[in-house]
């Protein structure tokens, strides 16, 4: 007996991006792109799918500050130096038109640096170069730095975004909470709350000054009286920890983040919140959406957010995206991209072509876009992307 014919690829593609003819028609009659500032790349005038391999790649980041090895090992040769979040300055107070590179590493004592750079393809560099009265890169200082042996404190993965309505630049990031016994033991306070996500705030990017959002009345359980935006869960998929996620507006203004969400038992899962204003958040109550066991054949090991594209309307009017996330097995952590799509952040539908062929670090991917080149931040690299599109 014959086995089954396999449909053609230009069936699958027919599936899978129903929504091109409309999203070019958009481009064509002169919409406006969305601001890659607010992260959620527009992609909307693509032919066909977004590449699985990039054109170039390049390393942009490199330890060379105290700061950014492990103040609990300070003898390692090895640093977790990545995390890489870009924004171009061209909003809010002294706009500069330069590009902002925010980034950290995940051992302690970790805070937030920023290197700046004329174009988004750099060089990036350091503000403590720029600057020699500073003593460091970081614009984000953990209180307990430079820390000691036995000492976790870390502040790191750090995702940047602007706030049209509040006129301030967001940084989100996710902390270490050493108060996480009295946070589990408190009736109010969901999960375990081991490291959780924050927000601070900047009207100008520039004096390199940020302001993390706090609340006294947490100060028994969270530590610094560190108002977490994004806590634990009582949910078990984000009980123990919520951290590294990715935060973007989509097209209709609201904001959406892209979850890592980390059990008590068991590997990282990914899921959605959404929110009105980037403050407080509500949680998807289907999450965790990609998983090992939603049907799509997915590694059974760590899943890490990568970041949102918006692909255009379908004939129906709902808008189409692609997710971008990273799988790794358990053993031997190598994180490889995939590509889904989905219109409701509940049903995703994966790439059938498996993962992209690009290397991907711990933590977000944040994207760039300008002409036909889509820029990759990933861990200490730069990769760089030709998008299949007309101009």
């Amino acid at each position: 007996m014959k086995s089954p014919r396999r449909p053609p690829s230009r069936f699958l593609w027919a599936l899978f991006f129903l929504c091109l003819p409309v999203g070019q028609a958009e481009a064509q009659k002169g919409r406006r792109s969305l601001d890659n500032n607010l992260r959620c790349v527009d992609l909307s005038d693509l032919k066909k799918a977004l590449p699985l391999t990039v054109v170039s790649s390049k390393e942009i980041l490199a330890a060379d500050e105290a700061w950014e090895k492990s103040t609990w090992s300070p003898g390692q040769s090895h640093s977790s130096l990545g995390y890489p979040s870009l924004v171009r300055n061209d909003h809010g107070k002294k706009a500069d038109g330069k590009y902002y590179l925010y980034f950290a590493h995940h051992d302690p004592t970790s805070g937030i640096g920023c290197a700046v750079a004329d174009r988004v393809g750099g060089p990036y560099t350091k503000i403590r170069a720029l600057d020699p009265a500073r003593e460091h890169s970081m614009v984000l200082v953990n209180p307990h730095y430079p820390g000691k042996k036995g000492d976790p404190s870390h502040f790191s993965s750090p995702c940047v975004t602007w706030c049209e309505e509040e006129k301030l630049w967001f940084l989100y990031f996710h902390y270490y909470n050493h108060y996480h016994g009295a946070w589990k033991a408190d009736p109010r306070s969901p999960g375990q709350g081991n490291q959780m996500t924050a927000l601070a705030v900047s009207e100008d990017l520039a004096s390199h000054r940020w302001r993390i959002i706090r609340s006294e009345a947490l100060g028994k359980v969270s530590v610094h009286d560190i108002l977490p935006v994004l806590p634990t869960t009582k949910a078990p998929w984000m009980e123990s920890a919520s951290s590294y996620h990715a935060i973007q507006r989509l097209p209709g203004g609201q904001w959406l983040a892209f979850l890592r969400g980390t059990p008590a038992k068991g590997l990282p899962t990914l899921g959605f919140a959404t929110s009105e204003n980037g403050r407080k958040w509500r949680w998807e109550k289907n999450n965790p959406i990609i998983h090992p066991d939603d049907g799509g054949k997915g590694h059974r090991g760590i899943y890490r957010p990568g970041f949102v594209a918006y692909l255009g309307k379908l004939r129906s009017g709902k808008r189409k995206y692609l997710l971008v996330w990273t799988e790794s097995p358990a053993a031997g952590d190598v994180p490889q991209p995939r590509y889904g799509y989905t219109t409701d952040f509940i049903k995703v539908v994966r790439d059938p072509r498996g993962h992209a062929k690009w290397p991907a670090g711990d933590g977000l991917i944040s994207p760039w876009r300008e002409g036909n080149r889509l820029y990759l931040f990933a861990g200490k690299d730069l990769h760089i992307m030709k998008l299949p599109v007309s101009r």
